[in-house]
């Protein structure tokens, strides 16, 4: 037998030197190359052949495809009469991208298997490392045989079994085995982890990037709860793949029990499909599906869905009726060039409650658009065209169709015009209402403009700014009493209408030790002349007015140009803030305007209809990270009654926080009307995370008027790890349809799986938990 300390580099076709046992070994030993081995095998070729010159005329070989196994290691030894190379000692045995370490590795020339034993680590070109204490590896380390066997993946999920075996480098089997992608218990690792999957065989495919699983059951800290005869995910190395995914449970009074199979399907590296089919015991077959695809400038989205279904129409009497139901909904967006692109968004359902009954979407308003767009500096146009479809029960106004929608907008360099900056906004707006009777309009709007900024030495910051209206209209089935309503006229009128503003702000600065203080009073003029009938024109985009301290500075508070803010104007208002350097700010601010003529355009309860407004407001409070409160108001300028609040609050940490949103609008429009026409609603919330993995939050939403009575209630509890999201889910809907339809109570569990997937129970609904809705309000 000899012996070569690591020192010595063991070469192919070299006949090795007989020495005495090695004493002592350097740094620099223990760490270099003792031997390089060429596919095992030719290291250790026959010494006698490795004298013999070679043949004359031989012909070549052909060049090795598989990379050399190289061997490093303290201390390696050859025994001749045997056929054994021995090499123990840090012995780390490489091919390519695959090696083993071992305390011990032995070569059998005769048999050519490679056996290591003592902290065996195996690791894979994928990254998966193996551990045991015993392996058995043919000479170009494709096939295996390890005992005890343990793997840890890329992605630090983890399998284990009593015994496992490679085959030709592609597939990992291991027998009686568990896998777990969950970490183990710091104190004590034995326990079992959160869950994991026990099964009979475990097959780790790398070519497939899959692992398959036989004779499985769902394990949850250590319980089993769920078998499964086969079972397969991708691998850690897998971003997606084509499979089944886990499948959609539902259950309700209306669709009765439904089970809905998905299947993923991996197109091409850009584009994938979803396809769902299943049905539901009350309502027949489904199926459905989305499609995805990416392209080099753009990218597209399509859903929908397809079922034979019988669920309430909508109607009072609460009749069915069978048919053929579904929804579609695409998106696309696509570059046209750096300047251009274009797009579209189509939303369309069979009917009012298709959406609603089975994907849960409480949409009110489907809108479909198509569009085209550019952007170039200062510059920018799109041309739209929308279409809409209603989904409100009882909601008589025709949905229009809009063709086109068109605008394009421009603004100058600073200081380029007059010392200030000129801009342009127009428009070219079609709304037809074909077969529901009117009005169709058309309108073609243009508004110039110029905005300059001073800053005088005593701190005075003045803006002056101006425009001008140039709209032109043409419209049929036009109703001058009702301007939203169908009628018998015909018109084309012109609109002009200058405006100018002057603004004028005097900042007051405070710069303390650990925080900034700002006092502002704001003025500003209004000229412009009043407005005369203004029902004379269409109005599609000033339907509605929500005066608040947002808009009380703007030129025209109406939403668009069908109705213009007429007339000349004092606005004023006052700013106040406080901002710390490190943490903590608040603001508050409050203004009125005053109208010099009385006429009006503004309909009663805007609070513009009268010369003075009403006064608008808001305070900002963050103190701290840990409480942030959002309060806007409106008071009449008379009575000094509420006539809106909108309050946001939220206060707490982590451990503890508590939220809600409080709505009160006073719509009345005659202030002395004895029937007050007020909306008020509030919503609350509560979430908690008491530990690091569980939390609860608590959801309600409260009706006061005009219907006072709770809307709906939600609760979740949550716990969440590196390997597991689990949700207890219960909701209640109190609200009721016309046909008397109501969605009740219902409770349903989640789970997420780490590398499985997510599985959702059933929903249990209001009749099976033996509930009753009562005292419901109408939707």
């Amino acid at each position: 037998m000899s012996q070569f300390p690591s020192r010595h580099a063991w070469r192919p076709g070299a006949t090795p030197t007989k020495r005495g046992p090695a004493t002592s070994h350097s740094l620099i030993a223990r760490s270099g190359i003792i031997a390089l081995m060429v596919a095992c095998g030719v290291a250790v070729s026959d010494l006698a052949e490795a004298q013999q010159p070679p043949a004359q005329n031989a012909p070549q070989q052909p060049a090795q495809k598989d990379p050399p196994v190289l061997l490093n290691a303290d201390t390696v030894t050859f025994d001749q009469d045997l056929g054994l190379v021995t090499a123990s000692g840090n012995v780390e045995l490489s091919q390519g991208a695959r090696s083993v370490r071992a305390d011990t590795i032995t070569y059998n020339q005769k048999t050519k298997v490679v056996t290591a034993t003592g902290n065996v680590r195996l690791v894979e070109p994928s990254g998966d490392i193996l551990f045991s204490n015993y392996a058995e590896l043919t000479d170009d380390l494709k096939n295996l045989f390890v005992e005890n066997i343990r793997v840890l993946m890329t992605d630090n999920s983890r399998m284990a079994g009593t015994e496992g075996e490679r085959r030709e480098g592609r597939l990992i089997r291991i027998n009686r085995a568990v896998y777990s992608p969950c970490e183990l218990c710091k104190e004590d690792p034995t326990r079992a982890p959160v869950w994991q999957i026990r099964a009979a065989r475990v097959v780790q495919d790398n070519e497939e990037h899959e692992v398959r699983y036989r004779d499985a059951f769902m394990e949850m800290f250590g319980v089993p709860f769920f078998y499964l005869p086969y079972l397969s995910h991708p691998d850690p190395t897998v971003e997606r793949k084509s499979g089944f995914l886990t499948p959609s449970f539902r259950n309700s009074s209306e669709l009765g029990f439904g089970i809905v199979s998905h299947y993923y399907w991996d197109i091409a590296p850009d584009k994938d499909a979803t396809i769902d089919f299943g049905g539901y015991t009350q309502q027949g077959p489904y199926v459905g599906g989305q499609y995805r695809q990416r392209f080099e400038k753009g990218s597209l989205q399509l859903d929908g869905s397809l079922t034979e279904g019988e669920i309430p129409n909508g109607s009072v009497s609460g009749a069915n009726d069978r048919r053929l139901r579904g929804h579609f909904f695409g998106r696309g967006r696509f570059e046209i060039d750096d300047t251009w692109r274009w797009g579209f968004d189509v939303k369309r359902a069979s009917d009012d409650y298709y959406l609603r009954r089975f994907f849960n979407n409480r949409d009110e308003v489907l809108t479909s658009r198509g569009f085209i767009e550019g952007f170039n500096g200062r510059n920018y146009a799109v041309a739209n065209a929308y279409s809409f479809q209603d989904l409100r029960y009882g909601n008589s106004v025709p949905e229009p169709y809009v063709l086109p929608d068109a605008r394009y907008l421009a603004f100058g360099e600073p200081g380029s015009l007059l010392g200030g900056r000129w801009s342009l906004n127009s428009s070219l707006l079609g709304v037809s209402r074909i077969g529901k009777d009117g009005p169709n309009t058309r309108r073609i709007a243009m508004i110039p403009g110029w905005e300059r900024e001073f800053v005088s030495n005593a701190g005075f910051v003045t803006t002056l700014s101006g425009s001008v209206l140039i709209a032109g209209y043409n419209a049929d089935q036009f109703n001058p009493v009702e301007p939203t309503s169908p009628g018998n006229t015909n018109i084309s009128r012109l609109r002009f209408f200058p405006q100018a503003q002057a603004t004028v702000r005097y900042p007051f600065v405070r710069y303390g030790e650990s925080s900034q203080q700002l006092i502002e009073p704001i003025g500003q003029l209004t000229v412009a002349p009043n407005v005369g009938d203004h029902t004379a024109y269409p109005n599609e985009d000033s339907l509605d007015v929500e005066f608040d301290e947002v808009n009380l500075f703007m030129p025209n508070r109406f939403t668009g140009i069908d109705r213009i803010d007429g007339g000349s104007r004092f606005t004023y208002g006052l700013r106040s803030s406080i901002t710390g350097y490190k943490t903590g700010s608040a603001s508050v601010f409050l203004g009125q305007s005053i109208r010099f003529s009385k006429s009006s355009q503004f309909q009663g309860g805007s609070g513009l209809e009268e010369q003075r407004s009403d006064y608008v407001g808001r305070v900002d409070l963050r103190p701290a990270s840990w409480m942030d409160i959002n309060y806007g108001f409106r008071i009449d300028h008379d009575t000094l009654d509420p006539r809106r609040h909108s309050v946001n609050a939220s206060v707490g940490v982590p451990e503890l926080a508590l939220s809600t949103a409080y709505t009160y609008v006073d719509q009345t429009q005659s202030r002395y009307a004895i029937q007050k026409d007020i909306v008020e609603q509030a919503s609350f919330g509560l979430s908690s995370r008491f530990t690091d993995n569980w939390s609860i939050s608590l959801a309600h939403l409260q009706a006061m008027r005009p219907q006072p009575g709770a809307r709906s209630s939600a609760a979740i509890l949550r716990y969440q790890d590196e390997c597991l999201i689990f949700e207890t889910i219960a909701q209640r809907d109190y609200t009721t349809t016309a046909s008397g339809q109501t969605d009740g109570n219902t409770l349903f569990f989640r789970f997420v799986f780490k590398n499985v997937g997510e599985f959702r129970t059933p929903g249990f609904s209001s009749s099976f938990l033996g509930a009753t809705n009562s005292n419901n309000s109408s939707r």
